[in-house]
C-alpha cells in the first residue's frame, strides 16, 4: 500500500542519496522522474571554491567522495572538475537548473566552515541565484550558520529569497524560533530525533513550517505525518513513494 503523505511534502536528500550518487545530475534526474509519484522536490548542498564558484557538493574536502585529501576551498572550479566521483563530475550550481525544473519545493543548503569567506560566498550566491535561471525556481536557502543568515538578511538582493534555519542539537532547538524570526527565516529544518508534537506545534504557533531531516524509516515518517510536520527529507524517495 502506498504511503499517504497528506499535507506533508517529501524531498529527496542530496537528490536521492540512497538510490543514486548524492548531489549529482543523475540523482536529480531520478528525483525528477518521481514527480508524478508525489515527490515535491529535492534537498542538496553547495560548497564555495577558491575562485568564488559554488559547486554541488556536501563535504568541504574530497576524501569521502573522490579519495583525495584536497579541500574544496583550496581548489579552483577547473581543478575541482578534474575529479570524478564514481563516474560523475562535480557539478557547478549554475549548471543544474534543468534538473530542478518542475519541482514545487527545493531546499539548497549552503555549507560553511571556519575558513569561510562570507563576502565571497554572498557574491557567489548573488551571481548564481539572482542572475540565472535558478532565480525562478521555488528554492529555500538553508544553513546552520547564523552569521551567514545575518549577511543574507542584510543583502538587498538575496534578502528576498526565503531562508530556513537548520537545527541539529537540543541546545539550539531551545531558542530556534526566536533565532529564526530575528534572522528573517521563514522555516526551521530540524534533525528528526529532536521532534515531537509539542515542538512542531510551537514552531507552527510562530508560523514557522518544520522540515524534518533525514528520515528513512517508514514508521517514523508515518508518525511525523500524524504530527503534521511540513516537510520530510529522505534518502529513499522511490521506496517511500511506492511502499
Amino acid at each position: 500500500m502506498m504511503m499517504n503523505f497528506k499535507n506533508t511534502l517529501l524531498l529527496g536528500h542530496r537528490g536521492a542519496r540512497g538510490e543514486a550518487l548524492e548531489n549529482t545530475l543523475a540523482g536529480f534526474e531520478l528525483a525528477q522522474n518521481l514527480q508524478t509519484a508525489g515527490l515535491a522536490g529535492v534537498e542538496f548542498d553547495v560548497q564555495l571554491s577558491a575562485d568564488g564558484h559554488l559547486v554541488v557538493f556536501h563535504d568541504d574536502n574530497l576524501q569521502r567522495m573522490c579519495a583525495q585529501q584536497s579541500r574544496i576551498d583550496q581548489l579552483s572550479l577547473a581543478e575541482i572538475q578534474r575529479y570524478v566521483q564514481s563516474g560523475h563530475k562535480i557539478t557547478p550550481l549554475a549548471h543544474i537548473a534543468p534538473t530542478l525544473e518542475g519541482f514545487t519545493y527545493i531546499e539548497l543548503e549552503i555549507k560553511t566552515h571556519e575558513r569561510t569567506d562570507y563576502r565571497k560566498l554572498i557574491r557567489a550566491l548573488m551571481t548564481d541565484l539572482i542572475d540565472s535561471p535558478l532565480v525562478s525556481l521555488p528554492i529555500v536557502l538553508t544553513s546552520f550558520d547564523v552569521e551567514l543568515h545575518a549577511g543574507l538578511q542584510r543583502n538587498q538582493l538575496l534578502q528576498h529569497m526565503p531562508r530556513g534555519l537548520l537545527i541539529r542539537t537540543p541546545e539550539t532547538l531551545l531558542t530556534a524560533t526566536n533565532t529564526a524570526l530575528q534572522l528573517g527565516c521563514v522555516q526551521l529544518g530540524i534533525h528528526y530525533p529532536l521532534l515531537n508534537p509539542a515542538v512542531i506545534e510551537h514552531c507552527h504557533r510562530y508560523d514557522l513550517p518544520v522540515s524534518a531531516w533525514t528520515v528513512n524509516d517508514s514508521d517514523t515518517i508515518e508518525q511525523l505525518i500524524a504530527w503534521q510536520v511540513d516537510v520530510i527529507i529522505t534518502d529513499y524517495p522511490t521506496y517511500l513513494l511506492t511502499c
